[in-house]
């Protein structure tokens, strides 16, 4: 009778035959009542990308360097459990990156694939605040789609299996999974095989961003060299599995199969690529597909004064290497 304890009123006879009725509406008052949490979805950076092959099905096999970096999107979820509503996702986009909202946005999307695999009916309310931008090669709404992932059924009171959320991810684009884990690792097949790199330093680094975008598809079919003449270059990948990477290491291996080809169309490129090396960066390469161009310096002061050196239309901070998910609530 313990777990009856707060349904009885001493005032008034109990019922026994009662309780399990009030238990049953107490229950639908809790699936009813809204929960929201506030989290942090954060960019990375490619610090080396090579593009090594080529599935029958068109997806390029990729080799790469990927590590999450402090400059994050802002998302809020408010989830609530509904037995009699269909399930219903919005989200609404605001924030100085501008993407659309909508079921379109991979975020929604997300959402959405949580409450199909869960198999339960919610009324779901994102709103994201973008501070990364789009068509840069920072991911962002990948990083976007892996936050909804692995808050939103913990949000529910539900569970899915890591693995099944891996697969999840991996559906949802190639960036998806290594955003779930969200710690520096080496990617290989189209980005979904990843090995976490144990004891990364927590490099300090300026990444700029110009006015002029670069669509990933269109980077695919026109920035890359032939894919023979790529997969003849030596570039001695194993060693770069096991890489423990210091910024001196990692200036002497930097590189991006993109970047040449992304150059030649984006001048930008090559001017912020300069740029940052003429400020002090060890070594500057493009991240991912473009257009971002990312700079490692020796310090955070070094970081934050060559980041103020940057003026509009290109946009620069300053920011660190994460080794994990950072963690917000509301």
């Amino acid at each position: 009778m313990r777990q009856y304890a707060a349904f009885i009123d001493a005032k008034r006879p109990i019922d026994l035959l009662s309780l399990p009725a009030r238990i049953r509406r107490l229950g639908e008052m809790k699936v009813r009542a809204e929960r929201r949490v506030a989290i942090l979805a954060p960019a990375k950076v490619n610090l080396i990308l090579h593009v090594v092959g080529r599935r029958r099905d068109g997806y390029h096999l990729l080799e790469t360097l990927m590590v999450p970096v402090s400059l994050s999107d802002e998302i809020q979820i408010c989830a609530a459990l509904s037995k009699k509503r269909p399930s219903n996702v919005t989200c609404r986009v605001s924030g100085p990156a501008k993407v659309p909202g909508g079921p379109a946005n991979l975020a929604s999307r997300a959402a959405r694939c949580v409450l199909d695999e869960l198999g339960v009916r919610a009324q779901v309310a994102l709103q994201l605040r973008k501070y990364v931008p789009a068509g840069a090669g920072l991911g962002g709404g990948s990083s976007d789609a892996a936050a909804v992932l692995d808050a939103l059924p913990r949000l529910l009171g539900c569970r899915i299996r890591r693995s099944r959320l891996r697969e999840m991810a991996a559906d949802l684009g190639a960036d998806v999974p290594f955003f779930l884990d969200c710690r520096p690792a080496w990617a290989t097949g189209v980005g979904e095989i990843l090995r976490p790199i144990a004891g990364f330093p927590s490099l300090d680094l300026v990444v700029v961003v110009p006015r002029r975008r670069v669509a990933t598809a269109w980077a695919y079919a026109n920035a890359l060299p032939p894919l023979a003449e790529l997969t003849a270059r030596k570039r001695g990948r194993n060693g770069a599995v096991g890489l423990r990477p210091s910024a001196k290491s990692l200036s002497l291996r930097v590189s991006n199969d993109f970047e040449h080809g992304v150059a030649a169309a984006v001048p930008d490129v090559a001017r912020l690529k300069r740029r940052l090396e003429a400020l002090g960066a060890r070594a500057a390469v493009m991240s991912g597909s473009g257009s971002a161009v990312v700079g490692i310096f020796a310090s955070r002061a070094d970081a934050e004064k060559a980041a103020g050196k940057f003026r509009s239309p290109d946009m620069a901070v300053a920011v660190r290497v994460l080794r994990r998910r950072p963690v917000r609530s509301a």
